[in-house]
């Protein structure tokens, strides 16, 4: 295990512990002796967070070498990890249902949005909650940019560009494959707030709560600090552009 793995996981805790713990509380949200699920908990940092909160925690990852960090990074936390892929015919605890399913910035990486929300769905216990974060495709950073190493690939809304993902990003030199690959995947995706309405709406699910910020808690890690986005989460275009990270708290209808 790196440096970076372990500082990527107290990025992780952070960001619960300081942001999402409170703000289900502030909406009711009983974590205490709770049954939760974090759908692509990586390396369990916000997973351990909602531990420490009360909750009895269980959570996935499709990637095998971040659960075995999770693993060793959870410490004696009592938590069930287990390598798996929603998308098999027997995701992992199928056979569970649990008061709150988590989805940390996991939703715009996902292919079939619609079939993906619905399997979420189905997770949930009676009065059961589903929590979504995502940053907005039109925000500054909503392509995911920031994870390049060129400067100008970096620069707020260049994702917007027309052509910039097909073009111009394979003829930067230097940056992970995976990494661009994701980004051109995001682009062909564009997952926004309006769209996830839609999504919500035909997945036969009803949006309890929403919480937007001009400056996402995820962006702790660059050194700012979180900004609420106001009335401006009320103004449909607006919003979609100046809004980097959104919270959605969802129940079924």
């Amino acid at each position: 295990m790196n440096a970076h793995t372990e500082w990527y996981w107290r990025y992780e805790y952070d960001v619960a512990a300081r942001y999402l713990v409170p703000v289900l509380r502030s909406w009711g949200v009983r974590l205490e002796g709770a049954n939760v699920l974090d759908v692509g908990c990586a390396e369990a940092g916000g997973l351990c967070a909602l531990h420490d909160a009360g909750a009895c925690c269980a959570g996935f990852d499709i990637e095998a070498s971040r659960i075995a960090d999770g693993i060793r990074l959870k410490g004696n936390r009592e938590m069930s990890m287990v390598t798996g892929d929603m998308y098999a015919t027997a995701p992992p605890f199928a056979d569970r249902q649990f008061d709150l399913v988590t989805l940390h910035d996991v939703f715009e990486h996902l292919e079939d949005k619609q079939a993906s929300i619905a399997k979420l769905g189905r997770y949930l216990a009676p009065g059961g909650k589903l929590l979504i974060t995502f940053p907005p495709w039109y925000s500054a950073y909503g392509g995911h940019q920031q994870l390049l190493h060129a400067r100008l690939g970096r620069l707020p809304y260049v994702h917007l560009i027309p052509l910039a993902s097909r073009v111009i990003l394979p003829r930067i030199r230097g940056e992970d494959p995976y990494v661009v690959r994701e980004i051109q995947k995001l682009g062909r995706l564009k997952m926004g707030m309006r769209k996830f309405r839609l999504i919500a709406a035909g997945a036969g699910l009803r949006i309890l709560r929403t919480k937007a910020y001009i400056i996402s808690p995820n962006h702790i890690r660059f050194g700012l600090r979180p900004l609420g986005a106001g009335p401006v989460a009320h103004v449909p275009l607006l919003r979609e552009v100046l809004c980097s990270g959104v919270i959605y708290l969802l129940e079924r209808a």
